[in-house]
């Protein structure tokens, strides 16, 4: 029997390929070894030497650095049973570079603003529109506004890059450190804001972020446009009284993300990825997806011409979610996404002066750039 060895990111997603993998392993006689590896852990794992996986997540944010280092083979959709026209365009572009195709996309998402209709109705609050909106509505509901991801972990930094790029600033530049004055421009306002009221946000991960929204900690959310499927599912303590939205000023708000599976350069058995990968992206496991943990965000435009596909989202009320979900993917775009090979390293970097301003270990956004990029000595 052939052996693959596969990391995947920890989510929902994961316990459908566990369910489902026996059915592949008996088909194609490939045992697959499957460890669910967090981000940070699989992407210091594998820029630092450690032993790769033969298939492996790739995440849009860092795939510079994982081409720089020569640790992925270039791909095709044509070898694993699907065209270019099945998927959302902007999945692909994300996942591209140099003309090649790097991993075969299974997540996008795009920026959505999330927030309390009912809490708004009854505080006679009008729908955000712009950033300036949205912490207005954060000052009118002290205690129960605006949440966001403050923590020091470099995926945070989307929710502030996106933020400035409705300013049409970009808060990490391709090279070099980040300016005092785009930070200044671009997030001064957010970060205040969260400094002054939403510290404990800093300690949290997305999950406790979004949670706040549940419990009724928070009344809007900005972060990517999954959450609403998960606040409109069964049992959620605020479905049907969501409203999701996107914001803008002079662009729209971002929170770009999208992720695919690439084969790495030591892949033992090219043709059993490829296999492992075409099967991910069968109709079989997209449709468990889809119907066993809420995916109608998957970045594949075929599905929306199945009967089925068509039938759940109607079934489960979701028709105004996928409606908010094609409106954000259509106002997307990466130019506000550094693109250098030391991403995560610098994306790390600037979020712990970023997180440690609204966790009050500094007192502004001047004096955390210049201890965080060396221009003077940490205030005792």
């Amino acid at each position: 029997m052939e052996k693959l060895s596969v990391w995947l990111k920890a989510g929902h997603t994961v316990e459908i390929i566990r369910r489902l993998l026996p059915e592949f392993i008996a088909k194609t006689n490939i045992e697959v070894e499957l460890s669910v590896v967090p981000e940070r852990t699989a992407h210091d794992s594998l820029v630092h030497g450690g032993t790769p996986a033969d298939v492996v997540t790739v995440p849009f944010w860092y795939l510079e650095e994982l081409i720089a280092l020569g640790m992925l083979r270039p791909l095709s959709v044509e070898h694993f049973g699907v065209s270019e026209q099945d998927f959302q365009p902007r999945a692909l572009q994300c996942l591209t570079r140099g003309g090649s195709l790097w991993a075969v996309p299974h997540t996008l998402t795009g920026a959505m603003l999330a927030y309390r209709r009912d809490v708004f109705d009854r505080e006679g609050l009008q729908q955000p529109a712009t950033p300036d909106d949205v912490l207005s509505a954060h000052r009118e509901l002290s205690g129960q506004g605006l949440a966001v991801r403050c923590s020091a972990e470099f995926s945070s930094l989307e929710t502030f890059a996106g933020w400035a790029a409705a300013k049409d600033v970009k808060l990490l530049p391709d090279a070099g450190i980040p300016s005092l004055d785009a930070l200044s421009e671009g997030i001064s306002d957010l970060v205040q804001e969260m400094s002054a009221s939403s510290s404990h946000l800093a300690t949290l991960d997305y999950a406790g972020v979004g949670a706040l929204v549940e419990k009724g900690a928070a009344s809007l959310l900005f972060d990517t446009s999954a959450w609403s499927f998960q606040f409109e599912a069964p049992g959620s303590p605020v479905r049907g009284r969501m409203a999701y939205t996107g914001i803008a000023d002079r662009a729209p708000a971002q929170f770009l993300y999208a992720e695919g599976l690439g084969i790495t350069a030591g892949c033992r058995n090219e043709l059993a990825a490829r296999e492992f990968i075409a099967w991910r992206h069968s109709e079989r496991v997209l449709r468990a997806e889809v119907e066993g943990v809420r995916r109608i965000d998957i970045p594949r435009r075929d599905l929306r011409s199945k009967g089925w596909f068509v039938d759940y989202v109607q079934s489960q009320g979701l028709a105004r979610c996928l409606t908010a979900l094609d409106q954000s993917w259509a106002s997307t775009d990466d130019r506000h996404v550094a693109r250098r090979a030391d991403f995560v390293a610098a994306a790390r970097t600037l979020m712990q002066a970023i997180s440690g301003t609204i966790e009050g270990r500094f007192s502004s956004l001047t004096e955390a750039h210049a201890v965080t990029y060396g221009q003077r000595s940490h205030r005792e």
